[in-house]
Protein backbone atom coordinates (compact mmCIF):
# COMPACT_ATOMS: atom_id res chain seq x y z
CA UNK A 1 0.00 0.00 0.00
CA UNK A 2 1.60 3.36 -1.15
CA UNK A 3 1.71 5.90 1.46
CA UNK A 4 -1.05 8.07 -0.02
CA UNK A 5 -3.22 5.32 0.05
CA UNK A 6 -2.53 4.43 3.57
CA UNK A 7 -3.09 8.57 4.52
CA UNK A 8 -6.35 8.31 2.57
CA UNK A 9 -7.52 5.36 5.49
CA UNK A 10 -6.55 7.91 8.25
CA UNK A 11 -10.26 9.47 8.76
CA UNK A 12 -11.77 5.98 8.06
CA UNK A 13 -9.87 4.33 10.35
CA UNK A 14 -10.66 7.45 12.90
CA UNK A 15 -14.28 7.78 12.01
CA UNK A 16 -14.57 3.49 12.72
CA UNK A 17 -13.26 3.72 16.11
CA UNK A 18 -15.21 7.29 16.82
CA UNK A 19 -18.56 5.64 16.18
CA UNK A 20 -18.00 2.21 17.46
CA UNK A 21 -16.58 4.00 20.97
CA UNK A 22 -19.64 5.91 21.61
CA UNK A 23 -21.81 3.13 21.35
CA UNK A 24 -23.91 2.78 24.51
CA UNK A 25 -26.82 0.29 23.33
CA UNK A 26 -28.01 -2.22 20.53
CA UNK A 27 -29.71 0.31 18.47
CA UNK A 28 -26.63 2.74 18.87
CA UNK A 29 -24.23 -0.22 17.92
CA UNK A 30 -26.58 -1.03 14.87
CA UNK A 31 -26.31 2.30 13.20
CA UNK A 32 -22.67 2.52 14.03
CA UNK A 33 -21.70 -0.78 11.86
CA UNK A 34 -24.19 0.26 9.41
CA UNK A 35 -21.98 2.93 9.28
CA UNK A 36 -19.15 1.46 9.25
CA UNK A 37 -19.09 -1.22 7.19
CA UNK A 38 -20.92 0.64 4.17
CA UNK A 39 -18.01 2.63 4.01
CA UNK A 40 -15.74 -0.80 4.23
CA UNK A 41 -17.24 -3.15 2.32
CA UNK A 42 -20.14 -3.87 -0.73
CA UNK A 43 -21.49 -7.17 -0.04
CA UNK A 44 -25.10 -8.85 -0.17
CA UNK A 45 -24.69 -10.47 3.22
CA UNK A 46 -23.15 -8.55 6.68
CA UNK A 47 -23.77 -10.22 10.15
CA UNK A 48 -22.39 -9.48 13.31
CA UNK A 49 -22.48 -12.15 16.12
CA UNK A 50 -22.18 -11.85 19.53
CA UNK A 51 -21.58 -14.51 22.21
CA UNK A 52 -24.63 -14.80 24.48
CA UNK A 53 -23.53 -15.59 27.67
CA UNK A 54 -26.55 -16.71 29.03
CA UNK A 55 -28.01 -19.04 26.03
CA UNK A 56 -24.06 -19.90 24.89
CA UNK A 57 -25.57 -19.21 21.64
CA UNK A 58 -23.91 -16.90 18.86
CA UNK A 59 -26.88 -14.38 17.95
CA UNK A 60 -27.32 -11.20 15.42
CA UNK A 61 -26.66 -8.04 16.95
CA UNK A 62 -26.12 -6.63 13.52
CA UNK A 63 -27.32 -7.38 10.08
CA UNK A 64 -27.42 -6.66 6.53
CA UNK A 65 -28.79 -8.23 3.03
CA UNK A 66 -31.16 -10.75 5.02
CA UNK A 67 -34.58 -11.27 5.25
CA UNK A 68 -35.98 -12.52 8.75
CA UNK A 69 -36.53 -15.66 7.74
CA UNK A 70 -32.40 -15.95 6.34
CA UNK A 71 -31.63 -14.31 9.87
CA UNK A 72 -33.71 -16.65 11.86
CA UNK A 73 -31.64 -19.44 9.99
CA UNK A 74 -28.51 -18.03 10.20
CA UNK A 75 -28.58 -17.40 13.60
CA UNK A 76 -30.03 -20.83 14.46
CA UNK A 77 -26.93 -22.64 12.72
CA UNK A 78 -24.60 -20.21 13.30
CA UNK A 79 -22.82 -22.45 15.49
CA UNK A 80 -22.58 -25.69 13.01
CA UNK A 81 -21.59 -23.29 10.00
CA UNK A 82 -18.42 -21.89 9.19
CA UNK A 83 -19.19 -19.26 12.11
CA UNK A 84 -19.33 -21.73 14.28
CA UNK A 85 -15.62 -22.43 13.60
CA UNK A 86 -14.27 -19.49 13.36
CA UNK A 87 -15.94 -18.20 16.54
CA UNK A 88 -14.17 -21.80 18.37
CA UNK A 89 -10.52 -21.39 16.65
CA UNK A 90 -10.36 -17.43 16.42
CA UNK A 91 -8.98 -17.82 12.87
CA UNK A 92 -10.10 -15.59 9.75
CA UNK A 93 -11.57 -17.43 7.32
CA UNK A 94 -11.15 -16.37 3.71
CA UNK A 95 -12.05 -18.17 1.12
CA UNK A 96 -12.40 -15.95 -2.49
CA UNK A 97 -14.23 -18.54 -4.81
CA UNK A 98 -16.67 -20.46 -3.17
CA UNK A 99 -18.95 -23.06 -5.61
CA UNK A 100 -22.87 -23.08 -4.08
CA UNK A 101 -23.40 -26.61 -4.65
CA UNK A 102 -19.99 -27.43 -2.94
CA UNK A 103 -20.28 -25.10 0.52
CA UNK A 104 -21.98 -26.48 3.45
CA UNK A 105 -23.18 -23.67 4.83
CA UNK A 106 -24.89 -23.42 1.41
CA UNK A 107 -27.09 -26.32 2.04
CA UNK A 108 -27.45 -25.97 5.90
CA UNK A 109 -28.66 -22.51 5.27
CA UNK A 110 -29.71 -21.29 1.91
CA UNK A 111 -29.55 -17.94 0.42
CA UNK A 112 -31.57 -15.83 -2.13
CA UNK A 113 -28.07 -14.76 -3.90
CA UNK A 114 -25.51 -17.10 -3.80
CA UNK A 115 -22.53 -16.42 -2.24
CA UNK A 116 -18.96 -16.70 -4.28
CA UNK A 117 -16.63 -15.15 -1.53
CA UNK A 118 -16.76 -15.41 2.05
CA UNK A 119 -14.67 -13.58 4.64
CA UNK A 120 -15.22 -14.58 8.17
CA UNK A 121 -13.20 -12.92 11.08
CA UNK A 122 -13.46 -13.61 15.28
CA UNK A 123 -14.82 -10.83 17.33
CA UNK A 124 -12.18 -11.50 20.39
CA UNK A 125 -12.88 -9.28 23.61
CA UNK A 126 -10.45 -9.38 26.41
CA UNK A 127 -8.61 -12.18 25.48
CA UNK A 128 -11.31 -14.09 24.92
CA UNK A 129 -13.60 -15.23 21.75
CA UNK A 130 -17.08 -13.05 21.65
CA UNK A 131 -18.53 -13.19 18.18
CA UNK A 132 -17.78 -13.31 14.58
CA UNK A 133 -18.14 -10.75 11.48
CA UNK A 134 -19.26 -12.33 8.76
CA UNK A 135 -19.23 -11.21 5.23
CA UNK A 136 -20.85 -12.69 1.88
CA UNK A 137 -20.83 -11.43 -1.68
CA UNK A 138 -21.86 -12.63 -4.89
CA UNK A 139 -18.52 -12.11 -6.57
CA UNK A 140 -15.52 -14.51 -6.25
CA UNK A 141 -12.80 -12.57 -4.98
CA UNK A 142 -14.55 -9.71 -3.81
CA UNK A 143 -12.44 -8.63 -0.43
CA UNK A 144 -9.08 -7.13 -1.01
CA UNK A 145 -6.19 -7.12 1.37
CA UNK A 146 -6.93 -3.96 2.41
CA UNK A 147 -10.66 -4.47 3.18
CA UNK A 148 -9.51 -7.66 5.29
CA UNK A 149 -7.27 -5.75 7.35
CA UNK A 150 -10.20 -3.28 7.66
CA UNK A 151 -12.71 -5.69 8.77
CA UNK A 152 -10.50 -7.27 11.37
CA UNK A 153 -9.60 -4.12 12.75
CA UNK A 154 -13.22 -3.04 13.11
CA UNK A 155 -13.57 -6.87 14.83
CA UNK A 156 -11.25 -5.99 17.11
CA UNK A 157 -13.13 -2.45 18.18
CA UNK A 158 -16.72 -4.98 18.63
CA UNK A 159 -14.67 -6.93 20.97
CA UNK A 160 -14.00 -3.72 22.86
CA UNK A 161 -18.17 -2.86 22.27
CA UNK A 162 -19.43 -6.26 23.49
CA UNK A 163 -18.26 -6.17 26.69
CA UNK A 164 -18.73 -2.31 27.40
CA UNK A 165 -22.48 -3.49 26.52
CA UNK A 166 -21.99 -6.35 28.60
CA UNK A 167 -20.64 -3.90 31.51
CA UNK A 168 -23.88 -2.02 31.00
CA UNK A 169 -26.23 -4.84 31.56
CA UNK A 170 -24.72 -5.66 34.20
CA UNK A 171 -24.21 -2.58 35.78
CA UNK A 172 -27.85 -1.96 35.20
CA UNK A 173 -28.83 -5.37 36.56
CA UNK A 174 -27.11 -4.31 39.65
CA UNK A 175 -28.84 -0.94 39.93
CA UNK A 176 -31.98 -2.25 39.80
CA UNK A 177 -31.47 -4.75 42.27
CA UNK A 178 -30.50 -2.19 44.93
CA UNK A 179 -33.15 0.18 43.77
CA UNK A 180 -35.37 -2.71 44.99
CA UNK A 181 -34.02 -3.45 47.83
CA UNK A 182 -33.78 0.35 48.98
CA UNK A 183 -37.43 0.31 48.42
CA UNK A 184 -37.94 -2.84 50.24
CA UNK A 185 -35.46 -1.57 53.10
CA UNK A 186 -37.81 1.80 53.31
CA UNK A 187 -41.14 0.36 53.29
CA UNK A 188 -39.96 -1.88 56.23
CA UNK A 189 -38.25 1.25 57.97
CA UNK A 190 -41.23 3.15 58.26
CA UNK A 191 -44.15 0.29 58.67
CA UNK A 192 -47.64 1.34 58.95
CA UNK A 193 -49.84 -0.91 61.36
CA UNK A 194 -53.60 -0.66 62.14
CA UNK A 195 -53.50 -1.71 65.68
CA UNK A 196 -57.09 -1.41 66.53
CA UNK A 197 -60.18 -0.12 64.32
CA UNK A 198 -59.64 3.43 63.14
CA UNK A 199 -56.02 3.63 64.96
CA UNK A 200 -52.78 3.38 63.40
CA UNK A 201 -49.50 3.05 64.72
CA UNK A 202 -46.82 4.13 62.81
CA UNK A 203 -43.09 3.23 64.44
CA UNK A 204 -40.36 5.48 62.65
CA UNK A 205 -36.63 3.57 63.36
CA UNK A 206 -33.37 4.48 62.13
CA UNK A 207 -32.69 8.03 60.99
CA UNK A 208 -34.83 9.87 59.33
CA UNK A 209 -34.06 12.28 55.99
CA UNK A 210 -35.29 13.12 53.41
CA UNK A 211 -36.43 10.47 51.29
CA UNK A 212 -37.78 8.70 54.04
CA UNK A 213 -40.35 11.50 55.25
CA UNK A 214 -41.32 11.54 51.46
CA UNK A 215 -41.93 8.11 51.73
CA UNK A 216 -43.60 8.39 55.10
CA UNK A 217 -45.89 10.94 54.22
CA UNK A 218 -47.15 8.93 50.67
CA UNK A 219 -47.90 5.97 52.53
CA UNK A 220 -49.65 7.52 55.58
CA UNK A 221 -52.03 9.70 53.55
CA UNK A 222 -52.81 7.11 51.55
CA UNK A 223 -53.82 5.00 54.00
CA UNK A 224 -55.88 7.63 56.02
CA UNK A 225 -57.54 7.99 52.32
CA UNK A 226 -58.10 4.47 52.19
CA UNK A 227 -59.77 3.49 55.68
CA UNK A 228 -61.53 5.16 58.36
CA UNK A 229 -58.69 6.67 60.47
CA UNK A 230 -59.80 8.14 63.94
CA UNK A 231 -56.17 8.50 65.50
CA UNK A 232 -52.71 7.89 64.09
CA UNK A 233 -49.40 6.95 67.12
CA UNK A 234 -46.33 8.08 65.77
CA UNK A 235 -43.74 6.08 67.90
CA UNK A 236 -40.23 7.83 67.74
CA UNK A 237 -38.93 5.31 70.31
CA UNK A 238 -36.60 3.68 67.36
CA UNK A 239 -35.50 7.50 65.98
CA UNK A 240 -32.01 8.18 65.71
CA UNK A 241 -31.34 11.07 66.36
CA UNK A 242 -31.93 13.33 63.07
CA UNK A 243 -31.28 16.96 61.53
CA UNK A 244 -33.98 20.06 61.93
CA UNK A 245 -34.98 19.79 58.54
CA UNK A 246 -36.17 16.39 59.08
CA UNK A 247 -37.98 17.21 61.88
CA UNK A 248 -39.60 19.85 60.42
CA UNK A 249 -40.38 17.69 57.66
CA UNK A 250 -41.76 15.11 60.54
CA UNK A 251 -43.96 17.95 61.70
CA UNK A 252 -45.78 18.80 57.90
CA UNK A 253 -46.37 14.75 58.04
CA UNK A 254 -48.23 15.82 61.38
CA UNK A 255 -49.97 18.40 59.72
CA UNK A 256 -51.34 16.82 56.87
CA UNK A 257 -52.54 13.58 58.54
CA UNK A 258 -54.66 16.25 61.02
CA UNK A 259 -56.06 18.01 58.00
CA UNK A 260 -57.24 14.71 56.52
CA UNK A 261 -59.10 14.42 60.18
CA UNK A 262 -56.95 11.75 62.39
CA UNK A 263 -55.54 12.68 65.42
CA UNK A 264 -51.89 12.51 65.76
CA UNK A 265 -50.16 11.68 68.94
CA UNK A 266 -46.73 11.22 69.68
CA UNK A 267 -44.70 8.59 71.95
CA UNK A 268 -40.73 8.04 72.47
CA UNK A 269 -39.17 10.94 71.81
CA UNK A 270 -35.93 11.45 72.90
CA UNK A 271 -34.16 14.17 74.38
CA UNK A 272 -32.08 15.36 71.79
CA UNK A 273 -34.94 15.06 69.66
CA UNK A 274 -37.08 16.78 71.92
CA UNK A 275 -34.42 20.01 72.08
CA UNK A 276 -34.55 20.34 68.12
CA UNK A 277 -38.04 20.27 68.12
CA UNK A 278 -38.14 22.78 70.70
CA UNK A 279 -35.13 24.78 68.72
CA UNK A 280 -37.44 24.89 65.53
CA UNK A 281 -39.41 27.10 67.51
CA UNK A 282 -42.32 25.83 65.45
CA UNK A 283 -46.26 25.15 66.95
CA UNK A 284 -46.36 21.24 67.41
CA UNK A 285 -49.49 20.19 65.58
CA UNK A 286 -50.95 18.06 69.40
CA UNK A 287 -50.21 18.39 72.40
CA UNK A 288 -50.93 14.37 73.06
CA UNK A 289 -47.42 13.21 73.85
CA UNK A 290 -46.84 10.68 75.81
CA UNK A 291 -43.51 8.82 77.24
CA UNK A 292 -44.92 5.33 75.85
CA UNK A 293 -46.87 3.67 72.68
CA UNK A 294 -48.35 2.07 75.62
CA UNK A 295 -50.19 4.95 77.07
CA UNK A 296 -50.46 6.55 73.44
CA UNK A 297 -52.30 3.72 71.97
CA UNK A 298 -54.56 3.90 75.44
CA UNK A 299 -54.99 7.42 74.72
CA UNK A 300 -56.20 6.53 70.77
CA UNK A 301 -58.40 4.11 71.67
CA UNK A 302 -60.18 6.29 74.50
CA UNK A 303 -60.56 8.84 72.03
Amino acid sequence: MSRASSLDLLPLLDRSAAALAAVRDEAMLVAAMDDVMTRIVDCEYIGLFFLDRRTVRLRHAFTRGFTEEERRAAELTAMNRHVGEVFRTRTVLYLPDVQVESDPSARVNPRRHPVRSRLTVPVVGRGESVGVISLGNARPAAFSDVQIALVNFVASLAGVVYWNLEDLRALNEQYSLVKTQKEELLDLSAPILEAAPGVLLLPVVGRLDGERCALVAQRLLHTIARRTTRAVVFDLTGMEETDSASIAALIDIFRAARLMGAVCLFSGVTPANARRIVGLDLPLPTDRIYPSVHLALAAALAL
